[in-house]
């Protein structure tokens, strides 16, 4: 470990005492936050796989109304009636934060579902599908959000462990032995100039440093 370049004088030693206590301070308020993360991200992993149970059992419901769908009308006719719905939701994203952190909300609203007569030539099963992919949607949409928010969690805690090492490794380990280095020589020149001192009084009560 490279040693810092500092004089050993009482002006270093001060300013070093200081860095050293808002390194500490520092670190402290970095590992509260990596724990708030941590827990953050548990909490949340916890919640995505209660989700993706959910968004699995209603994909399952939509795909067998899907197949029923297309026994009744066939597969040719239920594409094309699909792909000329228009879209049924309203989309909206908001954000939020934690611990500095800006984190994305989505929200899906659906249209009102209109009369029947824009649906002729469709099956009730058609009509199944129709409010399962709806479902699957809303649900699709709160997965993304959660997902999403793990992620840039995970990437903003990977950040405070590197400034949480360099301090812990780094940082503080060297003022801590620069400090050491400097209070250590500020003592040796005390009993120095103590010693000095004592050598010349002797001098002087013998007429040695008299003139």
């Amino acid at each position: 470990m490279p040693k810092m370049e500092l004089p050993p004088t009482k002006s270093s030693l001060r300013k070093l005492t200081e860095d050293l206590a808002f390194a500490y301070e520092g670190y402290d308020l970095l590992n509260q936050k990596r724990e708030i993360l941590a827990i953050e991200i548990v909490r949340r992993i916890g919640e995505i796989r209660r989700i993706e149970a959910e968004l699995i059992d209603v994909l399952n419901q939509l795909y067998a109304s899907y197949r029923k769908a297309a026994l009744d009308m066939g597969a040719g006719a239920v594409t094309l009636k699909s792909s000329a719905e228009k879209r049924g939701y309203f989309l909206h994203m908001e954000q939020t934060r934690l611990m500095g952190v800006k984190l994305p909300l989505a929200r899906l609203s659906l249209k009102t579902t209109r009369p029947a007569f824009v649906l002729t030539g469709t099956s009730a099963s058609y009509d199944t599908a129709k409010e399962f992919s709806r479902k699957a949607l809303q649900v699709l949409a709160r997965y993304a959000a959660i997902t999403k928010t793990v992620i840039m969690l995970s990437r903003e805690l990977k950040k405070v462990q590197r400034r949480v090492n360099a301090l812990e490794k780094i940082f503080i380990p060297q003022h801590e032995e620069a400090k050491k280095y400097i209070s250590d020589r500020l003592e040796e020149m005390e009993r120095e100039e103590v010693f000095v001192k004592k050598l010349i009084r002797q001098g002087a009560s013998k007429g040695e440093f008299v003139p």
